[in-house]
């Protein structure tokens, strides 16, 4: 026991030495070193906050300057009244700690911002190992210049921190890495799609012609409230719908010069000058800073889009930016703009006069303004407010088309429900590389979008690698957030802006010339603006145009109003029976299969239910789904489907398509089997990385998205395409999990 004792009072002296002579050794090299550091600690976090709260004046760099003056004594003062108050509750030197607190504030903003990817655990730990190194730069560096300690220790210190500080510096500021996995995927699946009929020359020439500006000479003009616009606008109360609330919401108010009761009807419009009668795009931005003026930021689509007929409104929705919960004030906004703008078309002798077809209407919207246009088109068809009876709509505006570009769902559910439309045509575009609205949300909308077969109709979505948020819209740029919380976010790997707007321009004027350009106008001379456009197949085959479109990856899901649906897993919890009447579902060779609710790369459910069938090497034959059909489907011409690969854990070097045999048999017992890599590759996720420190810890996200592969029942030899009974996905691969959804039979569309 005394052993013990004295073992334990030896070891106490030890350690109490070895402190001591810490203490003594820090006392020599950086006692009182904190000058530097409370300087560089004060500035370093006063001007952080003008960064982040500096956007509620214009020019933005004076609201940032006034932000950071305002900030400076401030911060002193707080850490004088600390330095004050907390000897009293800590020993030690309470300054220097309270200096190195924020700058590890900074830090930890700056680098836990865009973690969602990354991972917030190991962001706030490097973010905490950064603030030391920088703390001790600093001490050291004062130690050296206003002490004059030469010592080894400061010098290697000093040499050491400086060398992190600087290459995380030129982190913090470079762009970030570019990716090879696009490329890797490029190279594997240029067979893909074999089974297309090749361009002609002709249509090469056309497509290619379609690309560029149209044969008409584009005007432009603005409406508002200001008088020193072209047309003089009513302004709308939106108060209902939306709150500018507290000491941000009163800035906006008094910088804006007006209340949400008297929001001005406003926007930009470009139109073609020889033609009447166009078929006109209503377009709304999204959340970004009310400092910008995000409507003018789509002159690219407008310019481009008025060229080859059509008239486009971008409609000026600032008085929604910068706060929440106010999507169905977006939508009331917009509709009450497209009320105000067809006042103008029927002025005679104004500059609008006929230069629109009210009959032929589409919205488009990006981001909140994506999610917008649905809730638009929800309330054009409604006569009441769904969360006011009191509250009553009059529009009934001839909206055919839906376009989203990059948006959010679900910020507002109409008196609790998810937002369901009925036969309208939409198309959807999201960039895998967004780092705003980071999964793709829109998919939950388009799940959300049904047909009843009374009018023909076509739902598309393209997801593209390499395409972020902001670069749909001019003003918005690279980065998907503010200064300086954008500093870690990766932009190495976008695409071109040019690009990705030219992909835009080219799906829009489509998907716009085949739901808008099918049906007649009430007017004769809209024959004058109805040229061919751009072909429909673009909406439902890309990889056919892939020699004339930018060079990235697509994934491209798509449904028409004359798809006969055997299976779409919505119906209920039998995994033995499909969604038409006899149809049964079985599974072979696979370690497990179920109908299961989908998810994004976030576990946040997608909105929709699909098979989901998982199978490993033990498995000596190919995994199988089988369909099986008490009644063949006679009057299709065409099996579709929806695929997903669910892998993970997989390198770039290890990424392959996704093969699928696709077997049928007839009412005879003929069998016959196609490929689907032949009709469209079905890529492995996309391995995408949003976050610099990404590429420093070597992880991943892996981006999922169905592909819709659709083959002709003709392409099938030896069997009765009026009289298949049985269709076969199987699956040679050793191992994997994917997901199957929406599996029927489609007629030739009228679209």
């Amino acid at each position: 026991m005394q052993n013990i004792k004295k073992f334990g009072a030896g070891m106490k002296l030890k350690v109490s030495s070895v402190i001591r002579r810490f203490h003594e050794y820090r006392k020599r090299n950086w006692n009182d070193t904190s000058g530097l550091l409370y300087g560089c600690a004060v500035l370093l976090f006063s001007f952080s906050l003008g960064l982040m709260a500096g956007g509620f004046m214009y020019p933005r760099w004076a609201g940032t300057l006034l932000v950071f003056l305002a900030a400076v004594p401030l911060t002193m003062f707080v850490l004088w009244i600390s330095g004050k108050i907390l000897p009293w509750l800590f020993r030690g030197n309470i300054r220097e700690r309270l200096c190195w607190l924020l700058i590890w504030m900074v830090c930890l903003m700056t680098m836990t911002a865009g973690a969602y990817t990354a991972g917030f655990a190991k962001a706030a730990v490097s973010s905490l190992a950064v603030s030391l190194i920088l703390t001790l730069m600093l001490k050291s560096l004062w130690a050296l210049l206003h002490h004059k300690v030469r010592s080894r220790s400061i010098i290697v210190s000093l040499t050491v921190s400086g060398i992190f500080t600087g290459a995380f510096c030129l982190l913090l500021v470079g762009k970030g890495f570019s990716d090879s996995y696009i490329e890797r995927y490029l190279d594997f699946s240029q067979e893909a799609g074999g089974k297309n009929e090749p361009l002609t020359e002709q249509e090469r020439q056309e497509f290619r012609q379609e690309m560029e500006e149209g044969p008409y000479h584009v005007q432009t003009l603005t409406y508002g409230t200001e008088g020193t616009e072209e047309l003089e606008s009513e302004t709308a109360n939106i108060s209902r719908f939306a709150k500018n609330k507290g000491i941000g919401g009163f800035f906006k108010e008094k910088y804006q010069g007006y209340p949400l009761t008297e929001v001005p009807l406003s926007g930009m419009v470009w139109y073609p000058e020889e033609i009447s009668y166009c078929p006109t795009l209503f377009l709304v931005h999204g959340n970004h800073s009310w400092l910008t003026e995000s409507y003018l930021g789509y002159e690219y689509l407008g310019k481009y889009l008025a060229s080859h007929g059509y008239t486009v409104v971008s409609v000026d929705e600032n008085a929604c930016n910068s706060l929440s919960g106010e999507n169905d004030g977006r939508a009331v906004l917009l509709l009450e703009n497209i009320r105000q703008v067809e006042i103008y078309n029927q002025q005679e002798g104004g500059p609008l006069y006929h230069k629109i077809d009210a009959g032929r209407l589409a919205l488009a919207g990006h981001s909140r303004g994506g999610e917008a246009v649905a809730l638009a088109y929800l309330f054009n068809e409604l006569n009441y407010y769904p969360d006011n009876g009191n509250r009553r709509f009059q529009y009934h505006f001839s909206i055919q088309s839906l376009i989203a570009i990059a948006p959010t769902c679900g910020q507002y559910h109409p008196s609790g429900r998810d937002v369901e439309l009925k036969d309208v045509n939409y198309l959807l575009l999201h960039g895998a590389n967004d780092q705003d609205v980071s999964t793709f949300m829109g998919m939950e909308q388009y799940e959300n979008i049904t047909f009843t077969g009374a009018k023909d109709c076509i739902k598309t979505s393209l997801y593209l690698a390499g395409a972020n948020h902001g670069q749909f819209n001019s003003l918005w740029g690279a980065y998907d957030m503010m200064e300086p919380l954008n500093r870690m976010l990766n932009v190495g790997n976008f695409l071109d802006q040019h690009k990705q707007q030219q992909i835009a321009k080219i799906w829009i004027k489509s998907f716009l010339d085949q739901t808008l350009r099918q049906e007649e106008g009430n007017d004769s001379e809209i024959s004058e603006s109805a040229e061919p456009g751009i072909s429909r197949e673009l909406l439902t085959n890309w990889s056919r145009y892939r020699e004339l479109l930018p060079e990235t990856l697509y994934v491209q899901s798509y449904e028409t109003s004359d798809l006969a649906m055997l299976c779409d897993f919505e119906e209920d919890a039998r995994i033995d029976t499909g969604t038409a009447e006899g149809v049964r579902i079985k599974a072979e060779h696979v370690d497990s299969w179920r109908e299961e609710q989908m998810c994004f790369s976030n576990e946040v459910s997608r909105g929709n239910y699909a098979a989901v069938l998982k199978w490993s090497a033990k498995e000596e034959n190919p995994a199988e789904l089988c369909i099986s059909l008490r009644e063949p489907v006679q009057d299709g011409n065409t099996l579709q489907f929806d695929l997903m690969d669910l892998r993970e854990d997989f390198s770039e070097k290890e990424a392959e398509l996704l093969e699928v045999e696709i077997r049928v048999k007839d009412r005879t017992g003929a069998e016959a089997c196609l490929s689907g890599r032949d009709y469209a590759p079905v890529y492995p996720p996309f391995l995408v990385r949003l976050n610099k420190l990404q590429y420093l810890w070597n992880t991943v996200e892996y981006k999922h998205q169905f592909q819709t592969v659709s083959v002709p029942l003709a392409d099938f030899q030896g069997v009765d395409s009026e009289e298949i009974c049985q269709i076969r996905l199987c699956f040679p691969g050793k191992e994997g999990k994917i997901a199957v959804d929406n599996l029927g039979i489609r007629r030739t569309s009228g679209l």
